[in-house]
């Protein structure tokens, strides 16, 4: 379990890494608003985040991180405070070292964590198991890379063996980030993302998300980067190589009602 999702994230990182060597920071991304130097200060962010819970879990903890990816001693002691990320501030010529560190840093943590069962990571929003947590950082690591790589040109499709992780972290945290939501479907609308392999399905009850009760008002199936890509709203639901399938309006809201990641 962590040997597969550390190669999955280093070797993500190290793509994002090697790809900021051939963009400029103020092109734009597809997530709105967002250049290449905003992505890669939050991916810097995101990775010592990581890092920090995995450090915590194992009892290596020292306290909080400093903005270059390193341990600063004098902090609380395991188990009195959940894990943070570091903002990621100074000039330009500094982001590149910061992030190789940050994932030199996380890289290790993922090879010290204890993997016994019970294992808790403790992140922002609570605590969350290990393996749904590696989960977490397989999915972040690509589909940045994966923004990143669109930014520039490049193949911006997800790694096939990143597929089911993307698709569990999209399941499990469907109602979590529908909380942020400004907007709610009618109740009882069920939505289903269906790629090769890859099944994503829930419903709106009138007061939260959760498994759906009868047939999906919207059917989005494709091949699963494509319906992946859709529903973490890296393309609009249009532009998706996906066929839709019933309430084509609703699908068009879809990141209108689960905003993010």
């Amino acid at each position: 379990m962590i040997d597969d999702a550390a190669r999955l994230i280093g070797r993500e990182w190290a793509a994002f890494l090697e790809l900021l060597g051939g963009s400029s920071w103020d092109s734009p991304t597809r997530l709105a608003g967002w250049t290449v130097e905003d992505l890669a200060r939050h991916v810097h962010w995101g990775m010592t985040l990581e890092a920090d819970a995995l450090e915590i879990a194992a009892g290596s903890d020292d306290g909080h991180v400093d903005g270059h990816g390193g341990a600063v001693h004098g902090g609380t002691s395991v188990g009195e405070r959940r894990a943070a990320g570091v903002d990621l501030e100074g000039p330009r010529d500094q982001i590149v070292p910061a992030l190789r560190r940050a994932r030199a840093r996380l890289l290790a943590a993922l090879a010290a964590v204890p993997t016994e069962p019970g294992t808790v990571l403790p992140m922002p929003y609570g605590d969350v198991p290990l393996e749904l947590g590696l989960q977490v950082f397989v999915m972040e690591a690509a589909v940045h890379r994966s923004d990143l790589a669109h930014a520039v040109g490049a193949d911006g499709l997800l790694a096939p063996d990143a597929h089911a992780a993307a698709a569990t972290v999209l399941q499990a945290f469907w109602p979590a980030l529908a909380a942020a939501a400004v907007a709610t479907p009618p109740p009882g609308t069920a939505f289903l993302l269906r790629g090769t392999t890859v099944r994503v399905e829930v419903e709106y009850d009138g007061a939260g998300w959760g498994p759906p009760s009868g047939p999906p008002a919207v059917v989005v199936s494709g091949d699963d980067d494509a319906v992946l890509l859709a529903g973490y709203g890296r393309v609009p639901m249009d532009a998706a190589p996906v066929r839709v399938e019933g309430d084509r309006a609703l699908a068009r809201r879809l990141k209108e009602f689960v905003p993010g990641p």
